[in-house]
C-alpha cells in the first residue's frame, strides 16, 4: 500500500519536478554563489509547509519534516552548485549564465530534493522520527574544502541530531530506473596539488645561463608517475594526474618559474598518506638536483566516501521493494571521482547511491562534459527511492 502511494504521488508531480530542474539548469550558479537557487529552494519549501532553516555556509538550506511518531533523524543531502564551464548542448533550457553550466546533475539533485519534500509532507503520518533535507552548496569546490564540512561546522547535523545520512548522484554507467551502491569505499579521496617550480630565466639561446623550470617541471611530472607504479601495492589503487602545466610568456624566453596543478585520488588513508609524502620528496629533490626549487601546496581535501553496511542494506531493501529487484545493482568497484558527502560519512552511518541515466544504444555523456545531458525520467525513480528509504527509516 505504501509503495503504491509513493509511486502515485511521484508520478503525479513528475512534470513539476522536471519544471524546477529545467529552471535551475537555465540559471546555474557556481560554488559559494548559489544565491538564486537557495532562494528558490526556500520559497518552495515554505510553500509546501516545510520547516526551513538557512545560513548554513551562506547559501545552504535545511528543510525539516517531523513525523507523527517519535524516532531518530535521517538526513538527505542534495547538492546545488554548477560548474564554471561553457555549455555545449542544444537544450531549449540551456544555461543563460555565460561560462557556468550544470554539467554534473546537481540541478537534478536539487529538483529531486524538492520532489521528496512535496511527497513526504503529504505522508507525514507515515514517518517515524524526522527527515532533514540538506540542500548543500559548493560540492564542486574541492580547493576550498567543499560545502559539506562547513555545513557540519555550522551545526547541520544537530537540532535535531542527525543519526544517519543518504545521498545519491546521477550516474552514466547505470540505466534509467536503476540504482546501485556498495559497502565500503564508493568514491575516492580527492586532493588538489599545486607545485611552483622556480628556476632562473634567460634568453632561449642561452640555456647555460638559465635554470629551466619547464625542464624541471617535466621531470617532476615524469618522476611523480612512478609513485603509482613503484610505491603503491599493486592491489591498492591511486591516481595521480596533472591537468595544468603553466609557464612562460614568449617562445624565445626561458621563464623564471612555472606552475603545475593536479589531483590525487585514493581510497585507503594509508595510501593517501604515502602519496602525499612522496610528492613532496620527489618534487623538492628533483628540483634541487637540477639546480632549482619546488614549492608544493598539497591540499588534503575530500576524504574517501565510505558506505556503512547497515545503511547499504537498508537502502538496498528499500530500492528493491519500491522499484523491483532487477533495478537494484550491486556496484563492484568504486569510482575515482571525489565527493564531499564523504564528510557526512565520517560523522554518521551513511549510504551514497548511484542513480542511472544511461540508455541502450545511445551515447551518454559523463559528468563534467560540456555536452552533459541526462534522461529526466531518472529523477522520478530517484524521488521514489528517497521516499521509500525515508519511510523505512527507523522501523
Amino acid at each position: 500500500m505504501i509503495n503504491e502511494k509513493i509511486i502515485k504521488k511521484v508520478d503525479e508531480i513528475e512534470n513539476w519536478i522536471i519544471k524546477h530542474r529545467r529552471d535551475i539548469h537555465r540559471h546555474p550558479e557556481p560554488s559559494r554563489q548559489e544565491e538564486r537557487t537557495s532562494k528558490k529552494v526556500v520559497k518552495i519549501l515554505e510553500k509546501l509547509g516545510v520547516e526551513v532553516e538557512t545560513n548554513y555556509y551562506n547559501t545552504g538550506v535545511v528543510g525539516i519534516i517531523r513525523g507523527s511518531k517519535d524516532g531518530k533523524t535521517l538526513g538527505m543531502r542534495f547538492d546545488m552548485d554548477a560548474l564554471e564551464m561553457e555549455e555545449e548542448t542544444d537544450l531549449p533550457f540551456s544555461s543563460e549564465n555565460n561560462g557556468v553550466m550544470h554539467a554534473c546533475g546537481h540541478d537534478g539533485h536539487t529538483a529531486m530534493g524538492l520532489g521528496v519534500a512535496r511527497v513526504l509532507m503529504e505522508m507525514k503520518d507515515e514517518i517515524k522520527g524526522n527527515i532533514k533535507l540538506i540542500f548543500q552548496p559548493a560540492e564542486e569546490d574541492a580547493q576550498h574544502g567543499g560545502g559539506a564540512q562547513y555545513m557540519i561546522e555550522d551545526g547541520v547535523l544537530e537540532d535535531p541530531k542527525v543519526d544517519a545520512m543518504v545521498a545519491m548522484h546521477l550516474w552514466p554507467d547505470l540505466k534509467v530506473g536503476q540504482l546501485g551502491t556498495k559497502v565500503g569505499p564508493i568514491m575516492a579521496a580527492s586532493d588538489p596539488v599545486n607545485i611552483e617550480v622556480i628556476g632562473r630565466g634567460a634568453h632561449a639561446s642561452l640555456p647555460n645561463r638559465a635554470i629551466d623550470p619547464i625542464v624541471i617541471g617535466s621531470q617532476i611530472i615524469n618522476n611523480i608517475q612512478t609513485i603509482v607504479s613503484r610505491n603503491i601495492d599493486p592491489f591498492e589503487q591511486a591516481v595521480v594526474t596533472f591537468g595544468i602545466f603553466h609557464g612562460g610568456t614568449r617562445y624565445n624566453t626561458i621563464p623564471e618559474k612555472i606552475n603545475l596543478e593536479g589531483t590525487v585520488r585514493t581510497f585507503n588513508e594509508e595510501i593517501r598518506q604515502k602519496v602525499y609524502h612522496r610528492i613532496f620528496e620527489i618534487a623538492e629533490k628533483t628540483a634541487e638536483g637540477m639546480g632549482g626549487e619546488a614549492k608544493v601546496d598539497y591540499i588534503k581535501s575530500y576524504p574517501s566516501t565510505v558506505n556503512n553496511e547497515d545503511m547499504v542494506n537498508m537502502a538496498k531493501n528499500s530500492i528493491k521493494d519500491i522499484l523491483g529487484t532487477e533495478n537494484y545493482i550491486n556496484i563492484e568497484r568504486p569510482a575515482s571521482g571525489g565527493e564531499d558527502f564523504a564528510y557526512f560519512t565520517k560523522e554518521v552511518p551513511s549510504v551514497y547511491l548511484w542513480l542511472g541515466y544511461g540508455k541502450e544504444d545511445e551515447e551518454v555523456y559523463p559528468p563534467h562534459s560540456p555536452h552533459y545531458v541526462f534522461d529526466e525520467k531518472a529523477l522520478g525513480y530517484g524521488v521514489k527511492a528517497f521516499c521509500k528509504i525515508a519511510l523505512n527509516w527507523g522501523k
